[in-house]
């Protein structure tokens, strides 16, 4: 799918399913793009039409430079689904995407059926040095160190050895990202703060983690889970990327959660 004008900024999109299934939008975490699904999305477009753009400053979409914002993001991605005719649909995101599908939600709440977080926090915590620190790194040293890094962090020694081939795919994407881009994007994780909205979020959610993810801990799964009316929770036996991970798990999960809200 070509670049679609978005809220000013061009994002890039992949767009598959039926045209008459129930709509279902996935969003990428920060140093990802939409190939994070890639795994997912054949377990899904036999009964979804599935949406997965490039947040700004991501994989194929533009980056302008500067700070972003969460209503930004989610300001983009509404946009783009005016762009495609998309009315209601379900959300589904995973750290800084589960933050946007969360924003999206209460921006437009007469359009999203269902809300899905993964791996994400209301809140998220300064990691070492703080998130500006990490935004200095990119501009200076461009993606490597970061992509190196996220590795690292995101998988764990056991999947770093069973499925390398996914492992480098992602730490392909991470080191091809325009380093304003992601410099950008984590000045969202650096401000946003989606705690005093999510009592006002009354429709079915969904927080999913992982067992062994390092980087959120199961405070901020419990901080949704007793933030929003209609929580439920939701972990797999894995680390930070559940879609990457344990794909076929992760995509029947969601399709039972989100196919009641979408009438599928």
């Amino acid at each position: 799918m070509p670049l679609i004008d978005a809220h000013g900024v061009r994002l890039y999109c992949r767009w598959e399913g039926r045209e008459d299934a129930p709509r279902l939008l996935l969003l990428h975490p920060v140093g990802a793009d939409h190939s994070l699904w890639d795994e997912v999305v054949p377990l899904l477009t036999h009964r979804f039409q599935v949406l997965r753009p490039d947040l700004r400053g991501h994989g194929g979409s533009d980056a302008p430079s500067g700070d972003y914002r969460l209503d930004e993001l989610a300001s983009d991605v509404l946009s783009l689904c005016d762009r495609v005719g998309w009315d209601r649909f379900a959300v589904c995101g995973v750290s800084l995407g589960g933050m946007t599908a969360a924003r999206i939600a209460s921006l437009a709440p007469s359009r999203v059926t269902a809300l899905a977080v993964c791996s994400a926090s209301p809140r998220m915590g300064q990691p070492p040095g703080g998130w500006d620190t990490f935004a200095q790194l990119a501009l200076s040293q461009g993606m490597g160190p970061i992509a190196d890094g996220m590795r690292d962090r995101m998988f764990g020694e056991a999947f770093r050895a069973a499925a390398p081939a996914i492992v480098q795919r992602a730490h392909r994407v991470t080191t091809w990202m325009a380093p304003q881009g992601y410099a950008g994007a984590v000045a969202v994780l650096r401000d946003a703060d989606l705690t005093p909205l999510l009592p006002s979020l009354h429709l079915p959610a969904l927080v999913m983690r992982g067992r062994q993810d390092a980087l959120v801990p199961i405070a901020a799964a419990e901080a949704w889970t007793n933030g929003l009316p209609q929580a439920t929770l939701h972990s797999f036996e894995c680390g930070h990327f559940p879609p990457l991970e344990d794909p076929a798990a992760f995509a029947d999960v969601l399709q039972q959660f989100v196919a009641p809200a979408l009438g599928a």
